[in-house]
């Protein structure tokens, strides 16, 4: 296996934990809301630290890769990566989690999960995993 798809199948991974630690936040803290998010400071660190996080993945992965993940790619990560991490003090908790909304909608991560089994198919010859 090339090294470039092992890559992206350890970006895809951790994608994958990056999204369930902020299901599993937002369940620990009762977070329903940009309000509910707005008055907890200790989740706000956590979310702002998995935006950062998933934006940082998605950048070493391929585009190719990420073609397979259209959901997910049009997430608009970059614009809640900067504004996480440059505007701290400032943070626009309605579009912090409109962004984490769209990042826990299952269909992420379901495709997530079939571009990982893509990558690796590809790389065994075997069309059906």
């Amino acid at each position: 296996m090339k090294q470039s798809d092992r890559l992206d199948i350890v970006c895809i991974s951790k994608l994958l934990k990056y999204i369930q630690t902020l299901r599993d936040a937002y369940g620990m803290f009762n977070i329903t809301s940009a309000e509910d998010l707005a008055a907890n400071d200790i989740c706000q660190l956590a979310v702002t630290q998995i935006i950062t996080n998933i934006y940082e993945l998605k950048l070493k992965m391929r585009s190719k890769t990420l073609d397979r993940t259209p959901v997910f790619n049009k997430i608009g990560l970059k614009a809640s990566r900067n504004i996480a991490s440059h505007d701290y003090d400032s943070l626009d908790f309605e579009i912090i989690y409109k962004r984490t909304c769209q990042l826990l909608k299952q269909e992420v991560s379901d495709e997530l999960e079939a571009a990982k089994d893509a990558v690796k198919r590809d790389n065994t010859g075997d069309p059906q995993g």
